[in-house]
């Protein structure tokens, strides 16, 4: 379509659609072909007179720790595009990856409402390979069922680890030196077709406060996708394996272990607690420990013997 069709079409917009002041303005503008600088600063006071009177920090934009400028939240381009008369409309591309991950690609235009006329578009890209849809905590194995269902128990339940019942544990019970954080990597998320429509919602959000940004010349006021890469809690985030700091080699000296002088368990004690408490006892190593009761198959009573039978060959 040439000038001179789009300068008629925009003449032949009803009278119904003219009485608002805002599409008439949109109208005058195209047809100008270019903003007057007065124009141009309206906008911006506008932009500014809605974040102090209709847009709420923390809510519709904050600043992002590490960041200068405040990042511009979904629900804050929904209000911009409110002030302005915007309508998004979306294309989503799908792509389909090795290992069941997927991307999307979201372009997003906004048109006026009253013109319909297109005022700006932006793009939006989220895949399942990003860390934080990616990685998922690991967890330690039981020396008792195998399984990898090990959680830290709560300090005000004694604390410890237990082998949770609801991972498919059998609800043993360690003490806190039985396992070490640090030793916990993350594993590939078992469940990524959970994240699939949380992808796509990211990457269209992606895509509209992009568009938002173009339309409004607000990229000054605002960035956009800061808060993607914080650390926020209710994510679930798990840094990549090269991120994770691994804990210093530490030299230990090990007195020579005695497990003969180790005392039975008394009526009633928990076997877990004996065993942990008489390894402490007598100075065998955690690691030494865990892999006589995996021997076992977790038989607490089998490993400390053959823990007995290791310390007289040595």
């Amino acid at each position: 379509m040439n000038n001179e069709d789009s300068t008629t079409e925009l003449l032949h917009v009803s009278e119904m659609q003219l009485e608002d002041d805002e599409a008439r303005e949109m109208v005058a503008t195209q047809m100008a072909g270019e903003l007057t600088v007065d124009q141009l600063v309206g906008q911006i006071e506008k932009v500014q007179d809605a974040m102090r009177r209709a847009m709420h920090d923390g809510e519709h934009y904050g600043v992002i720790p590490g960041t200068q400028k405040p990042t511009l939240l979904k629900p804050g381009a929904e209000k911009l595009c409110l002030l302005f008369r915007l309508a998004p409309a979306y294309d989503v591309t799908r792509r389909e990856m090795d290992g069941g991950h997927i991307e999307y690609e979201v372009g997003c235009e906004l048109r006026h409402i009253t013109s319909t006329s297109l005022i700006a578009s932006g793009l939006g890209l989220c895949t399942t390979m990003e860390t934080r849809y990616r990685w998922r905590k690991g967890a330690h194995a039981c020396p008792h069922c195998a399984e990898s269902a090990i959680i830290k128990g709560k300090e005000e339940f004694g604390g410890g680890w237990l082998c949770w019942k609801k991972k498919g544990g059998c609800g043993a019970k360690f003490p806190d030196d039985a396992f070490d954080m640090a030793d916990l990597k993350p594993v590939e998320n078992p469940d990524l077709a959970d994240c699939y429509n949380t992808v796509l919602k990211m990457a269209k959000k992606r895509a509209m406060v992009d568009a938002v940004l173009t339309a409004t010349a607000a990229s000054d006021l605002f960035t956009q996708d800061m808060e993607d890469r914080a650390t926020v809690p209710h994510v679930g985030t798990t840094p990549r394996p090269e991120t994770i700091p691994q804990p210093k080699p530490v030299t230990v000296t090990e007195p020579s272990p005695v497990v003969t002088d180790v005392s039975p368990p008394g009526d009633g004690q928990d076997m877990a607690s004996w065993f942990w408490q008489s390894i402490g006892n007598v100075g065998i190593s955690r690691t030494a420990a865990m892999d006589a009761l995996k021997e076992s198959g977790g038989d607490f009573m089998a490993a400390m013997s053959a823990l007995d039978k290791q310390t007289r060959k040595d």
